[in-house]
């Protein structure tokens, strides 16, 4: 199965990039398509990030305060469903 990215949300449309605050998930935890997995914040507001795919969690790779850009991968998720991104996926990262 591919490895689906947890990605940053355009939460406004002037969002150019976010702090990633915390993990509501671990690795190898099974996730739903939906489900609250992070909490990211702008100047603005901050926010739960949802799973787009349900799967199992193999990696999260950003940490507390880290600056993330919009479409910036946050974590991964194996899953046999696809991201919804089609080949754009390639052109983010």
């Amino acid at each position: 199965m591919p490895e689906v990215p947890i990605r940053m949300p355009k939460m406004s449309m002037t969002m150019e990039e976010g702090e990633f605050l915390s993990w509501q998930i671990s690795v190898g935890d099974t996730i739903t398509k939906g489900q609250a997995v992070a909490v990211v914040a702008t100047d603005k507001v901050e926010m739960e990030v949802e799973s787009e795919v349900e799967g199992t969690v193999t990696r999260l790779t950003a940490t507390e305060g880290d600056t993330v850009p919009v479409g910036g991968e946050l974590g991964y998720v194996e899953s046999a469903e696809d991201d919804g991104l089609g080949d754009l996926s390639d052109l983010l990262g």
